[in-house]
Parts: C-alpha cells; structure tokens; sequence
C-alpha cells in the first residue's frame, strides 16, 4: 500500500515540476526577448507581470519534487551520529511540524485564489487573471504536504522497525 502511494505521489510531484519547467523556460524566454529587443525596439509589454506570475509558478510547482528527492539542503551532523530510530523520531517530529505549516500555508493559498477569483483581480499592464497562478501555486504546496505525509510515514516505519524497509 505504501508502494502504490509513493508512486502516485512520485508521478504527481514529477508532472507538477515538468509544468514548473515549462515556467522557468517561459520566463528565460521572456527574459531574453526582452534583453534583445530593448535597444533596437521598446521592451516587451508586461513582462515583469509575466515573470512574476511565472516565477510564482516554478516555485509552487517546484517545491514539492525537490522534496521527494531530498534536493534540499540538511544539516545532520549531529542527528546522523544517533541510532537509526532516534534518526527516524528526529524525523517524525521534524515532519509532523512541517505538515502543519505547510498545510496551513496550501490551504491559505488556495482561500487566497479564491477570493482574488471572486473579486476578479487582473494584473494591471495585461489584464490577466491572476488567480489561476495563484491556484497552481496552492496545488503545488497541496503535493508538497503529500510527499511531507510520505516523509513522514517512512519516518515512522523507521521508528518502530529500525529500518525503511
């Protein structure tokens, strides 16, 4: 069972960086543009309002794969010195901490796009929606609280057998 939930939670974080991605290639593509054609022509029309909501994108998207491949950085000096089941407890409660704030923070986010939704906010140059961005930023940190649940799993079946598998 824990099986078939890591790989639907593997496929869901991985689609979602594919998508952050395509974001980082669209912003370098509107960065890049707009660098070349400044001096000969006038910049590009709303490209920091792209870039940002891009940027918000890869960030949200983003998250969530690096920390199913543990891309992130850890300090543990000190908590790699203790048995593995001290490990995996330091590990439980880290992640339970996390799973509380980071579910705060998707749920939030998602409250947030809803209101900016119902109040019809547009971006000012363009007049782009933008609560569609600010929706893929809170499904990007609703993955990221599932592979923090995964974590957290493996954390706990490594507290009570000694081991991961």
């Amino acid at each position: 069972m824990l099986y078939i939930f890591e790989r639907f939670v593997h496929f869901l974080s991985w689609r979602a960086a594919q998508l952050a991605q395509l974001a980082m290639f669209i912003v370098m593509g509107i960065t890049v543009i707009n660098i070349i054609i400044r001096i000969p022509f006038r910049p590009i029309g709303g490209a920091v309002e792209l870039v940002e909501m891009f940027g918000a994108i890869l960030l949200g998207l983003g998250v969530a794969y690096t920390a199913f491949v543990k891309g992130h950085i850890m300090v543990g000096i000190l908590v790699d010195r203790f048995s593995p089941r001290i490990q995996g407890l330091v590990e439980a409660i880290v992640k339970v901490i996390a799973l509380f704030f980071s579910s705060i923070l998707a749920r939030e986010i998602l409250f947030f796009a809803s209101n900016r939704m119902e109040a019809g906010y547009v971006t000012g140059h363009l007049g782009i929606p933008i609560a569609p961005s600010i929706y893929l930023v809170g499904v990007g940190f609703v993955i990221f609280c599932l592979v923090i649940l995964l974590q957290l799993i493996k954390a706990i079946i490594t507290v009570i057998k000694g081991s991961e598998t």
